[in-house]
């Protein structure tokens, strides 16, 4: 594997994830010269902010949704007993 563009960080979260797995792979390389190591590191940074920040925005995404959406009635509130009961 060459040495990561640095301009080439994934702007979406699958493509960020599967970067930073290849940035993983090759630090646990045990013959790889520090200085590339630290240039991997720094990009795995990067894609690791892209990764937090999708997520982030997902999160508040999913939160929005929800209060949005009327809250069904609990399932304490529900009983047996108010199940019609029909004879097969």
């Amino acid at each position: 594997m060459a040495k990561a563009p640095k301009n080439a960080i994934p702007e979406d979260l699958e493509g960020a994830l599967k970067a930073l797995e290849g940035v993983v792979e090759k630090l646990e390389e045990p013959d790889l010269p520090l200085e590339e190591s630290i240039e991997l590191f720094e990009f795995g940074t990067k894609l690791s902010d892209v990764c937090y920040s999708k997520l982030k925005d997902a999160e508040k995404k999913v939160e929005l949704l929800i209060k949005k959406v009327p809250q069904p009635a609990s399932r304490e509130d529900f009983e047996s007993g108010d199940l019609p009961v029909h004879d097969a």
